[in-house]
């Protein structure tokens, strides 16, 4: 931002915001009264002064009872608010405000502002186009970029503006003169580990050196990780040096429509107050530890071939095929006091249910099994495929969340020995537990996530360590011969 010299030294966030030669040359700040409460978020940051109105609003915000911010503003910020309440364009905003005020350094080496995202291209995407709109569409700002690449534009000024995937090596080395984190409570690295803490770790080195800010816009998520660790030791604290406002998503974007906001509320009482109140979601935590679970896995074993000597148990959770699921089968056998899993196969959508499920049979005779349990899904269709290649199916008696609370102990005692499959153990370190209204927990796969191979092969580990009464053949021939797949005993 060399030409514009002093003028761009004096100017504020809120300046620029109010500006059209600058940031208010974007279609999304014309008009800045569904902005408000965003405007005084960054006021605060910025250590700008407020109003008897905007302090108010910062009081409703942080439960602080005085405003007096650090003379430069606070070096560390939080805003913890629901979905759809536009925190990642202001995220975005932010970054692009500090690329164009930085001054140029005096051996002309880069800075950074750095954008951080999930390790999802979309999430990715998202960020980055948010912050390069304001370098496309604003012509005195489009002339200070020097260089556009695929995930950051250089500006004439030495400053970077880029986005990076939550992968803490990524950042190492890089000087920032701001950090900007969305959606830090759901940062996981590839292998589905939280990893928001470790991102934290990583980027405030960025900043020692340029006296830059580290903010964190995120919607909340379980009563736990970095994200409520900050809320928890700062929230409400006059004397605390990080500022951390909350906020439900309509408060701070009043365009959100009733009827959106009433549909949630009353689809999903419990998302609702988590997505779009922005509270943390309570009686929630991981199921299994991640160490547990690597003491399970049996190192470069993806599959094992039938034996004689072993009585194999099965599971099937089925699928459509013409959604997002896949259709999983896994199988198990007894080895001692263990359970061991020999098989989890998955077809993914889209596909052709009855070829799946003969294909399945055919994975099930190969163990010599004759029978298989799983879930509730289109019992008839699924129980009819099955019988027609000579298979019988029985609804488990125990639901998804019944069979994960079973696994549990099982898996922290060591009785259980996993496959090196990434895709089941990303699936296994996703499970979330929830305590119910009814008194009894709910076990499920995260937001965004998936569990088919996890219930699976929960289901046949389940069905493994079980040391009731099997199936009766006899009872299996006369079901198969009379095409009645769902009547009998069920497996386990």
């Amino acid at each position: 931002m060399n030409q514009r010299g002093r003028r761009a030294r004096e100017i504020t966030i809120i300046d620029a915001l109010g500006d059209r030669a600058l940031l208010g040359g974007l279609p999304a700040f014309r008009d800045l009264e569904s902005w408000r409460r965003w405007l005084v978020f960054l006021a605060a940051v910025y250590g700008l002064p407020l109003d008897d109105e905007r302090q108010a609003i910062f009081h409703e915000h942080t439960g602080r009872g005085t405003y007096a911010p650090p003379a430069a503003g606070y070096r560390e910020a939080v805003c913890v608010v629901g979905r759809q309440s536009g925190k990642t364009r202001v995220a975005a905003t932010i970054a692009a405000f500090e690329a164009m005020m930085a001054q140029t350094e005096p051996d002309r080496t880069e800075t950074y502002a750095l954008l951080i995202a999930q390790d999802h291209r979309g999430a990715l995407r998202s960020l980055l186009s948010y912050a390069r709109a304001v370098f496309e569409h604003v012509p005195l700002l489009e002339r200070s970029v020097s260089a556009r690449r695929s995930d950051s534009i250089a500006l004439d000024n030495g400053c970077v503006l880029a986005a990076y995937p939550c992968r803490p090596p990524s950042v190492r080395g890089l000087r920032a003169r701001v950090v900007v984190c969305d959606e830090l409570a759901f940062y996981r690295s590839s292998e589905n580990l939280p990893i928001d803490t470790e991102m934290l770790r990583a980027v405030r080195p960025c900043l020692a050196t340029t006296d830059g800010r580290l903010i964190i816009l995120s919607s909340p998520y379980g009563r736990s990780g970095a994200l409520y660790d900050l809320h928890r030791r700062h929230f409400g604290r006059d004397d605390s040096p990080v500022l951390v406002w909350q906020a439900t998503a309509p408060a701070m974007n009043p365009t959100l429509p009733a009827d959106y906001l009433a549909r949630m509320e009353e689809d999903d009482p419990e998302g609702y107050r988590n997505e779009v109140l922005g509270e943390f979601r309570a009686g929630m935590s991981t199921l299994l530890e991640s160490d547990a679970i690597a003491a399970c896995i049996d190192r470069g074993v993806r599959e094992r071939g039938p034996e004689s000597r072993w009585r194999y148990g099965s599971f099937v959770d089925a699928a459509s095929g013409s959604g997002q699921d896949a259709f999983t089968c896994a199988i198990a056998h007894q080895d001692g006091d263990r359970a061991v899993l020999d098989v989890v196969r998955a077809w993914r959508p889209p596909f052709n249910p009855s070829g799946v499920i003969a294909e399945c049979a055919d994975v099930l005779r190969d163990y010599r099994l004759r029978e298989t349990s799983g879930d509730r899904y289109a019992p008839g269709f699924v129980s009819e495929g099955f019988r027609a290649c000579g298979i019988a199916y029985r609804p488990s008696e125990r639901n998804r969340s019944e069979l994960y609370l079973e696994l549990l102990p099982a898996v922290n005692a060591g009785r259980v020995v996993l496959l090196d499959d990434a895709e089941l153990l990303r699936e296994l370190r996703g499970l979330e537990r929830r305590r119910g209204t009814s008194g009894r927990d709910r076990v499920d796969h995260g937001p965004g996530s998936h569990d088919d191979r996890a219930n699976a092969a929960a289901g046949a580990v389940v069905a493994a360590l079980q040391s009731a009464r099997r199936m009766d053949p006899e009872l299996v021939s006369r079901c198969l011969a009379s095409g009645r797949g769902g009547i009998g005993r069920p497996v386990f």
